[in-house]
């Protein structure tokens, strides 16, 4: 979640008349995220959160995220719920882009995160997969083998060496030597369906010590489910020296398979996968370390977390070669 677009009471105040949610009593923009511009809306009627989607969004995909948020409400899968209007609309526009408004989830995301709190988080993962496994709608991972070589590209120019110096050397070649390798490796074969792919700690919260949310769909796709697990993994399985942690890993497994066991195929290429997704978010995180508007409410995350992260699932992947 983030800020880019500016938001105005009088157009909010104006939106809200198109639905039976009450009137406005306060609203304030989210800062965390850094995908699309979100609001904490109050009104007399409860608690909403307002999405704009900006412009990395394909607006022919929005009905996507809107149909699986639904699909496992109706599932009993705690996550946001889209607000139809009072003509069953779910989209409107503000400032020439596509919104929607969503309920209010309860909750706050882990800081200090154990093992227990990474066995519910598998747990969840897995609950998710097998009640999504009948969700009709499909959507490409645009930011899979495809998106990662073009991402690379608009990295390899836009950034100077300069803006990479303080990462160490050659950093580009390094992340063009690991797409190389997750692209000649890569198991398309493996179980595929929705997947969350940013299932991150600021993305699930917590309630008297359950997980009462997850939230953040719009990097939602139809992909291989294990590497919904090797997002998890890179997310959860850190400290916050980015020293991996075996009993949180361990404990992720262990919850995941508790709902959904992975194949001995699934684990095999784990370490692959986990690789490639430290790879995918190092690249974001790169790209819009320098590309984000000076002017944006948001907070570029830092990409060195992700280099280490790679180099460490880069060694794993050798040492397991040279069993």
């Amino acid at each position: 979640m983030a800020v880019y677009t500016k938001l105005h009471i009088h157009q909010l105040e104006e939106l809200l008349k198109l639905y039976d949610i009450g009137s406005l009593i306060t609203y304030n923009g989210i800062t965390e995220g850094i995908e699309n511009s979100n609001f904490f809306i109050e009104t007399t009627q409860g608690k909403f959160i307002l999405t704009i989607f900006e412009n990395r969004v394909n607006k022919k995909e929005i009905p996507f995220f809107l149909g699986i948020m639904s699909y496992l409400s109706q599932k009993r899968f705690l996550c946001p719920k889209p607000i139809i209007d009072l003509k069953n609309n779910y989209i409107h526009e503000l400032s020439g882009k596509p919104c929607i408004i969503v309920n209010f989830l309860e909750g706050k995301s882990k800081t200090n995160i154990n093992p227990e709190d990474c066995f519910k988080v598998g747990s969840y993962m897995g609950y998710m997969h097998n009640q999504s496994k009948d969700f009709s709608l499909e959507r490409q991972n645009s930011l899979s083998i495809s998106g990662w070589k073009e991402l690379i590209e608009k990295c390899d120019i836009s950034i100077s060496e300069n803006s990479l110096a303080n990462f160490g050397q050659n950093l580009i070649g390094e992340i063009k030597e690991t797409f190389n390798y997750c692209e000649k490796n890569w198991p398309t074969y493996l179980p595929k369906g929705f997947i969350h792919a940013d299932m991150f700690p600021d993305n699930v919260f917590f309630l008297n010590n359950s997980i009462s949310g997850i939230i953040d769909f719009y990097f939602g796709c139809t992909d291989i489910l294990a590497y919904d697990v090797a997002v998890a993994v890179n997310a959860w399985c850190f400290n916050d020296e980015n020293v991996f942690n075996k009993d949180r890993y361990n404990s992720l497994l262990n919850g995941y398979n508790s709902q959904r066991k992975l194949s001995k195929d699934e684990i095999l290429h784990l370490p692959l996968l986990s690789k490639a997704a430290s790879m995918r978010f190092l690249l974001t995180r790169l790209y819009d370390w320098v590309n984000t508007p000076d002017n944006a409410d948001v907070i570029p995350k830092d990409p060195y977390e992700y280099i280490v992260k790679l180099r460490y699932f880069k060694e794993t992947l050798r040492k397991n070669n040279n069993e």
